[in-house]
């Protein structure tokens, strides 16, 4: 279910089922020459959706992206936007606030950016201790299985995700080929990878492998099973 499109009188039916969340979190930034500047947030916002479909178990509620993030780092190059570090930390505090004000228990960031990393991967820790708030952050492409299905199907680029390279070209092609400027699909300065290599069979394999790892992703996190991972204390008593 996407958030956005849900009204006020469903959210009492999804809090009593112990929803998930997912606020898919990215950017606005330039993709070299060939692919529009919200790669990141159109693909990462495309698998919450689908591994939300997948979940018959229990309602996973998709949020629309958070469609700036930290990108300081592609300033220099047209179309990119960014907020300050403390800024998009406090932005994504908001919106867990204001999901767990709710009644929602479990939060999952779902990071489509790497310049959002150190934030999305500190954000359960911060939010459990200043602000009482359960949640979860990871990069789509660092779940489970994930990272071997990635050098697999993309070993140009040894299975990174790279920037406009080999891994989201090809998402690209799978997704919105509509979006893809073919002709320019080489590397130029601010890229990372070798979009010569990408194929929409491989963006589309690719899905096959993250969406159901996030599916797994959700179901361990809606059962327990994740948070004993995060738990030290029990580590340390062993």
């Amino acid at each position: 279910m996407e958030w956005a499109t849900m009204r006020r009188t469903q959210f009492a039916a999804a809090i009593e089922a112990d929803a998930v969340v997912v606020v898919p979190v990215a950017s606005i930034e330039q993709h070299a020459g060939h692919l529009p500047i919200d790669t990141d947030s159109q693909t990462c916002f495309e698998i919450a959706r689908r591994a939300a479909q997948a979940t018959q178990e229990f309602p996973v509620l998709v949020l629309p992206p958070v469609w700036t993030g930290y990108s300081p780092h592609h300033m220099k190059f047209p179309g990119s936007i960014t907020l300050e570090f403390k800024t998009f930390l406090d932005v994504l505090t908001q919106v867990a606030r204001s999901i767990a004000h709710h009644g929602f228990r479990k939060i999952l960031f779902l990071n489509g950016h790497g310049g959002n990393t150190p934030v999305v991967s500190g954000l359960r820790t911060k939010l459990a201790e200043e602000d009482g708030v359960g949640a979860v952050g990871i990069n789509y492409w660092d779940l489970p299985g994930v990272p071997e299905a990635m050098r697999r199907i993309c070993p140009v680029d040894g299975g990174s995700v790279g920037h406009a390279g080999e891994t989201e070209t090809s998402l690209q092609l799978a997704l919105r080929p509509e979006l893809v400027d073919a002709a320019n699909a080489r590397w130029i300065p601010g890229a990372s990878g070798d979009a010569r290599a990408a194929s929409a069979e491989k963006g589309r394999a690719l899905l096959d492998a993250i969406v159901p790892a996030l599916v797994a992703y959700l179901r361990s996190y809606h059962d327990g099973t994740l948070e004993k991972t995060f738990d030290w204390t029990e580590k340390v008593s062993r």
